[in-house]
């Protein structure tokens, strides 16, 4: 079903007050919505989709070659699993902190971003969205920060040096009829762990976000951003805006690529309710939080953690 979510042109600027309307409206109502007139050139755009197919087009080994495991959160993956169920994609997480990726060019680390050697055009293309997502979630962030009746600069700290945020390709091969009629999802329903999503995706339909009690495909609007909050958003808003649940169908006939940024604070992180008299969660140390959700990409762990875990 088709029932699209709310479309925001920030043209006028994410500082505007109707902008600021518009967000806390979406952000209560759907969790979700879409940018356009953000003034990032499309040019950027079409260059990180092809560095994206260039790299799922790498010959397997090559991609086997940058496997990441539960000791490193970068790099190929083809096994994840969302709620404990084998997800049919092929995904490529890199660090989106552009200060650790500086860095570890030079001292090394064993969570370093295993570029491709054969690509050497793709960390440059990265490095380049990376900038501009980073600009755009920062002052997204402080106007959702507004739409609740908080200072815009309240989350700052959290998030101007050390963020943990990454960024994600995403590969949905085609698929079976067999394979759909069996109830294969490109990723089982879910919602983010962090504060916000950024995603750009492709003209294929898959995305759908559900909403009383169903299941809405977002249909993307040319040159958009699709954002959507996450869990300790929901945690900062006191329940005022919900992290929606979400899922990816299983490609049909065509391939599906899209590049979420996931902007996360820096993992030392204490989350609490920025807003509302009684605070209706305990105190949540993002970084365990994130290391116990990642846990469970790799194995069948039992129930993945969940902010309500930590509901008063």
């Amino acid at each position: 079903m088709s029932l699209q979510i709310p479309t925001i042109d920030m043209s006028a600027g994410l500082d505007h007050p109707d902008v600021i309307a518009a967000l806390g409206e979406a952000c209560a109502q759907w969790g979700f919505f879409q940018l356009v007139g953000h003034g990032v050139p499309l040019a950027r755009r079409r260059e990180l989709f092809q560095a994206m197919q260039d790299f799922f087009a790498l010959p397997a080994a090559d991609k086997q070659a940058l496997l990441r495991d539960d000791t490193n959160f970068w790099g190929y993956y083809d096994k994840e699993l969302t709620k404990n169920k084998v997800d049919r994609k092929e995904i490529y997480d890199i660090d989106a902190n552009l200060d650790n990726l500086a860095a570890r060019a030079h001292l090394g680390s064993n969570l370093q971003v295993p570029w491709p050697a054969g690509l050497p055009t793709l960390r440059p293309v990265v490095e380049g969205w990376l900038q501009q997502c980073e600009t755009l979630s920062q002052t997204l962030l402080g106007s959702i920060c507004a739409a609740l009746g908080s200072a815009p600069e309240s989350l700052n700290p959290f998030f101007l040096t050390q963020h943990s945020s990454f960024l994600r390709f995403n590969y949905y091969p085609p698929t079976s009829e067999q394979a759909r009629r069996a109830g294969d999802l490109g990723i089982h329903p879910h919602t983010d762990a962090g504060a916000l999503t950024v995603l750009v995706q492709d003209e294929v339909p898959g995305l759908q976000v559900g909403k009383d009690d169903q299941w809405h495909t977002v249909v993307p609007e040319p040159d958009s951003f699709i954002i959507n909050i996450g869990d300790m958003m929901q945690v900062w808003s006191n329940d005022r805006f919900i992290a929606p649940e979400h899922r990816v169908l299983a490609s049909g006939d065509q391939p599906r690529y899209s590049a979420p940024y996931f902007y996360n604070p820096s993992y030392e992180t204490i989350c609490v309710p920025l807003v509302g008299d009684t605070a209706r969660y305990r105190p949540i140390r993002w970084g365990e939080f994130r290391f116990g959700r990642a846990a469970g990409d790799y194995a069948d762990l039992g129930e993945e953690i969940q902010i309500s875990h930590y509901r008063v």
